[in-house]
């Protein structure tokens, strides 16, 4: 019941970002270079982190409301690419997806920057270890015991964002990195 409140959740608000407007589009050259582990941008960018709740992928650190263009240019083309209309903001809010990480950007002024990365499958963790199907108790061994709990989530939050980990049947389902700031509320 459950998984099925979940999809619908999901379904509502894939289509609340589709009435704003979108344009799909991906590269199948960028794909193959993203699938096949190619780093176009040479040395890894350092943005500054103003939490400790940082996600790092392809061993660039990402953390949230970070300037994103250096770190696409390292990352290189993603395996998906969509766009849209902002809602919150003047311009296109952007989502790149990267094997198991979903990226999505904000607009603010000509630049794009980090608004949250969401774990999509268990091929992808956090630098701690954590993953979908990973256990209450390995989350708390590895982010501790300062979290709120709201219903089925351990919800961190350290600086400017927040790790969010929805788990059902004793098992996390959702594991998400959300940014802080004045922009997004």
């Amino acid at each position: 019941m459950k998984r099925m409140q979940i999809l619908l959740l999901v379904l509502a608000l894939a289509l609340a970002l589709a009435a704003c407007g979108g344009k799909p589009s991906e590269d199948d050259a960028g794909a193959d270079a993203a699938q096949s582990g190619d780093t176009s941008g040479g040395s890894v960018p350092t943005p500054k982190a103003g939490s400790d709740l940082v996600f790092s992928y392809k061993d660039c650190p990402l953390p949230m409301n970070a300037e994103f263009a250096p770190l696409l240019e390292y990352l290189g083309e993603p395996d998906k690419y969509f766009e849209a209309a902002s809602c919150a903001f003047d311009g296109l809010d952007k989502t790149y997806t990267y094997g198991g990480v979903e990226i999505i950007t904000y607009p603010n002024e000509d630049k794009d920057y980090v608004s949250s990365i969401r774990l999509l499958d268990n091929s992808a963790s956090t630098p701690e270890g954590i993953t979908i199907g990973s256990t209450p108790e390995e989350v708390t061994a590895a982010f501790g015991e300062d979290y709120e709990e709201r219903g089925d989530q351990y919800v961190y939050e350290n600086g400017d964002a927040t790790l969010t980990v929805l788990f059902e049947d004793g098992a996390a389902i959702s594991v998400e990195y959300m940014a802080i700031n004045d922009l997004l509320g």
